[in-house]
């Protein structure tokens, strides 16, 4: 009966570890694929079209809605929640890192401009430094999956 009770514990604690994983990877997916949105939508706003022009209340409150209707800040928080330190930290960055583009496209930073360039390569080097350790965090080599 004692060596039942050992495996039942044994196991329990294996299925809970996995579940916990589980749950991680799927908010991972979700964050990441947030910013990308966030991404996406602040290049749309930094691409000189016939909106609301730069520098404009008009476009800064744009910009501001289309930061934030991916919903990486509520995701961000659930992760300071579940996630190592080290993940919540690199996801911290990632999202300054966008914050600042969302800034830098708020006051009139074009996607065609160097700024602009400047601040993309920020937000790959900090997207990518917070998929190192995430993958790192779930087990998942570096060769592995999309970079």
């Amino acid at each position: 009966m004692g060596a039942t009770l050992l495996a039942d514990r044994a196991r329990w604690r294996r299925e809970s570890a996995e579940r916990e994983t589980a749950t991680r990877r799927q908010l991972y997916a979700e964050y990441t694929a947030a910013l990308s949105r966030v991404r996406s939508a602040l290049h749309e706003s930094a691409q000189v079209t016939g909106g609301p022009s730069p520098g404009s209340e008009e476009h800064a409150r744009e910009v501001r809605e289309r930061f934030l209707a991916p919903g990486a800040y509520e995701i961000r928080h659930q992760l300071a929640i579940i996630a190592p330190l080290d993940v919540v930290e690199a996801a911290r960055a990632a999202f300054i890192a966008l914050r600042t583009t969302r800034d830098r496209v708020i006051e009139g930073a074009r996607a065609d401009s160097e700024v602009y360039a400047e601040l993309e390569a920020g937000n790959d080097a900090a997207i990518a430094e917070l998929r190192r350790v995430m993958r790192r965090d779930l087990g998942v080599s570096a060769r592995s999956g999309p970079g």
